[in-house]
């Protein structure tokens, strides 16, 4: 029995030095810099805030089903810009806005053109959600949100309110040091009939397909691979 108590006792004296040394190693080997007045591990990757623009083109669809006829048919095609606001190093999310304008430069029904008779037309859309970054590749760079769209129009016989969900995918080329070519594809299901047109005129359906061309310079967020180096990152 007093030898089982000395190898017990042995044991907790052999485990109580050797495991702050196991921890202490831990964590010099991760170097984790602990805040003096928390006394949690200090921040290093701290959130910051990234802004891109360029031009964007859109197409919007509406639906009426008949079932005496063929269906109703609306088509908007639009051009226009955009401005996009994400944040970054913020766990596990990092989040997204974007607002665009258009100006609808063709309309049809049904296939056919239809000329508009007002000069001044115009739409306002606004996304928002979380995003995912996929960066497996050194050179070329996927993000991948989803969130609620909202989208006014106006068109010649309504103020129309489009409201649902959409989803956002990116390409980042990353062209210099502080410069990011972006190329995104958006596409959106809605409900159209939150404007003047659902007593006249509500929709079955409605969805719409956006691209945009933009760029993004940021000091905060360089590339570390590039395709056009600098000298900082040739060292």
């Amino acid at each position: 029995m007093k030898r089982l108590s000395f190898i017990f006792a042995l044991l907790l004296l052999f485990f109580g030095t050797v495991t702050p040394v196991f921890a202490a190693k831990n964590y010099s080997d991760e170097e984790v810099e602990i805040n003096p007045k928390t006394g949690f591990p200090e921040i290093t990757e701290k959130p910051f805030v990234t802004f891109e623009e360029g031009v964007s083109g859109a197409m919007v669809n509406r639906l009426i089903i008949n079932e005496e006829r063929s269906n109703f048919v609306w088509e908007n095609y639009m051009i226009g810009a955009y401005c996009t606001m994400k944040t970054e190093n913020l766990k596990p999310f990092d989040g997204i806005v974007r607002v665009s304008a258009y100006y609808p430069f063709k309309n049809t029904f049904n296939g056919m053109d239809q000329p508009s008779k007002q000069t001044i037309l115009y739409a306002f859309d606004l996304f928002a959600g979380p995003t995912l970054h996929f960066d497996g590749w050194k050179y070329i760079q996927f993000n991948l949100a989803a969130g609620l769209h909202y989208m006014y129009q106006l068109t010649d016989a309504f103020h129309l309110n489009y409201l649902g969900i959409g989803a956002v995918g990116t390409i980042e080329l990353p062209l210099a040091n502080h410069w990011t070519i972006l190329m995104n594809a958006t596409f959106a299901v809605d409900y159209p009939n939150f404007g003047t047109n659902r007593y006249m005129q509500p929709y079955n359906y409605s969805w719409q397909y956006h691209a945009d061309l933009g760029v993004r310079y940021s000091r905060r967020k360089s590339n570390k691979y590039s395709y056009m180096h600098s000298r900082k990152q040739l060292q």
